[in-house]
């Protein structure tokens, strides 16, 4: 039985006999349910008999769903099943609820990149975990550039469009311990943990290009609209605020939208 939970293989019910000759091996059971991810959640009841009151109250506080005493009718363990199945199928459906919720609170619904509030907490952990380690961290944003230009020729859609593309970009060509999130409009942030300047500087200048060779899928551009985007980088020294390390990524991604567009920048205070 452990097996097979283990391998994905759940019951939905778990009817266990935690009989009078050994009833630890029952409950031994219900405790390894209980504690696999793959099974935690499943109803469990416990068959017990009548004069073992011990066993009935050790089960219910391991998490036994239910209790049955042994020479139970059949018509009762039909009913319990029955309601112990509604139950569970109630609990799953009000828990990928609850998930959802908290999914659509930290996610962009555009780009399904998290969103700027997760952002910020996710950087400030990182500046805990810097602080810890003595490694710091790098920030890069990065904006869309002449993101107004798409809006004005080809509609609010079409700016959806690009933001959506250009997202998809830079999601694929990040490790998946790098956080990329949208933190407003066109503009998107990207923090790499435990890296070096000329490791960010080069991850950085890898985005540039990536969203450089793909043209976005526009309606009314034919062969797809080229879209480019500027980058600012800075380091996150360990013991700063990580709001200085994001007001200087602005500061470096402004020049480079200063130098032409199209470019990387890196803060020139470095992990100042």
């Amino acid at each position: 039985m452990l097996a097979r939970a283990q391998q994905g293989s759940v019951a939905d019910v778990y009817v266990i006999e935690a009989s009078v000759s050994d009833p630890g091996a029952g409950l031994r059971l219900l405790t390894e349910l209980r504690a696999r991810p793959q099974s935690r959640h499943a109803a469990i009841v416990i068959v017990h008999d009548v004069t073992d009151t011990e066993t009935a109250v050790n089960a219910l506080d391991l998490g036994a769903s239910d209790l049955l005493e042994l020479g139970f009718h059949p018509q009762e363990m039909a009913l319990r099943l029955t309601i112990q199945l509604d139950r569970k199928r109630d609990a799953d459906r009000l828990r990928e609820t609850v998930a959802e919720g908290l999914r659509l609170a930290v996610l962009d619904p555009l780009t399904g990149l998290f969103n700027r509030r997760y952002a910020m907490a996710h950087i400030a952990r990182t500046a805990e975990r810097a602080a810890q380690t003595g490694k710091p961290y790098a920030v890069v944003l990065a904006d869309i550039d002449l993101f107004k230009s798409v809006n004005d020729r080809f509609g609010h859609p079409a700016g959806d469009a690009v933001i959506a593309h250009v997202a998809q970009s830079l999601r694929n060509h990040l490790r998946p311990i790098d956080m990329v999130s949208r933190i407003g409009g066109e503009e998107f942030m990207i923090v790499i943990p435990e890296t070096s300047p000329a490791r960010a500087e080069a991850t950085a200048k890898r985005l540039c290009a990536a969203v450089r060779a793909r043209s976005a899928p526009v309606a009314g551009a034919m062969g797809g609209l080229p879209v480019t985007v500027s980058l600012g980088v800075s380091m996150g020294a360990p013991g700063k605020r990580p709001e200085n390390a994001i007001d200087r990524a602005d500061r470096a991604l402004y020049a480079a939208k200063e130098a032409g567009r199209d470019k990387v920048s890196v803060d020139s205070m470095n992990a100042a």
